[in-house]
């Protein structure tokens, strides 16, 4: 049975995307749709340990171009992706970009580095774009190095695999700006 509520906060979240990231590049052609080959994109797991909190209404891995200065960044231009929901009180969550993305969603995970990707909780019953809503419960590091976020690359024609999270409940990371 299709989620008549969820359809509609996603074309809402669409129409709202589309006006902020249309026209910021003047008559510059768009980046290639990296998602076109068929086989491009990326993969990986995310473990929880600990007691999840109560109270979540919804869990994504999230894609941002840059690392979260402020709470500006929060928001498009620099969200890049998302990963459609993870069930709540999951112990291991596999994904890919391909079968696991947000449908009916104008995010377009193009070519090229991505400097945080993270798994974020809210309790809000519905889709905020507010980083007030959201907290990080865990971060991509690349091997581990766990001073830095993880850059993850995106390139045509092959599956970025690896890129696992471990979401500790009982040692959450350190939260970025504007929470």
């Amino acid at each position: 049975m299709i989620d008549m509520h969820k359809i509609v906060l996603v074309i809402a979240l669409c129409s709202l995307l589309s006006f902020i990231a249309g026209c910021d590049k003047g008559i510059e052609p768009e980046p290639q749709d990296a998602t076109q080959s068929g086989k491009t994109g990326f993969s990986g797991k995310v473990t929880f340990t600990g007691n999840w909190p109560a109270g979540i209404k919804r869990t994504h891995l999230v894609v941002f171009r840059n690392v979260i200065q402020s709470s500006s960044d929060f928001p498009p231009p620099n969200l890049a992706f998302v990963i459609d929901s993870i069930p709540y009180r999951s112990a291991v969550f596999d994904y890919n970009s391909i079968d696991n993305n947000i449908q009916f969603s104008i995010l377009k995970l193009g070519l090229g580095d991505y400097s945080y990707v993270v798994v974020a909780q809210s309790k809000t019953p519905d889709l905020s774009l507010d980083r007030k809503d959201w907290f990080i419960v865990g971060i991509y590091y690349n091997g581990n190095d766990k001073s830095k976020p993880g850059v993850m690359t995106i390139q045509n024609g092959q599956m970025t695999n690896g890129i696992n999270i471990n979401v500790d409940f009982s040692n959450p990371p350190q939260q970025p700006p504007g929470g």
